[in-house]
């Protein structure tokens, strides 16, 4: 496994464990203590910072060529089809809520950060499993 795919599982593992702990944490303040105090446990959603620990955890080896022309190509076909996953999500996301709220109704401001998270997290999201898929089936172009 290299570089890029450890960073990607890393990322991947990061974003399973924050929902997961989130969720759970929510569903039980929300059992005993009901919605508002709830809401408190959506601070736990900065842990997704974790993943900025990716680049110290698997950093190259001085000396040691880890990178070549396929993982250069894989990266940038995850990159294209993560940004392409992002932006229409990006528009529907849009166009929802200004169908939900229609064009004469103001839409809160505090929808518009979570719309910014949401779509961070679609990019590593799609670019990680995008990843692990195109190490799996291989590049079209590649000669075994």
């Amino acid at each position: 496994m290299n570089r890029l795919q450890k960073i990607a599982c890393y990322n991947l593992v990061v974003i399973f464990a924050v929902i997961t702990i989130v969720s759970v944490v929510f569903a039980v303040l929300y059992h005993i203590y009901g919605l508002p105090y709830a809401r408190r446990s959506l601070c736990m959603f900065g842990l997704f910072g974790l993943m900025g620990l990716s680049a110290i955890l698997f950093r190259a080896k001085p000396g040691k060529v880890d990178f070549d022309e396929r993982d250069l190509l894989i990266q940038r076909k995850s990159t294209t089809i993560a940004y392409s996953v992002f932006w229409v999500l990006w528009i529907a996301g849009s166009m929802i809520t200004w169908a939900i709220k229609g064009a004469e109704n103001q839409i809160s401001a505090n929808i518009l950060p979570i719309m910014v998270v949401l779509g961070g997290l679609t990019v590593v999201l799609v670019q990680s499993v995008a990843i692990l898929s195109l190490y799996d089936r291989g590049v079209k172009g590649e000669k075994s």
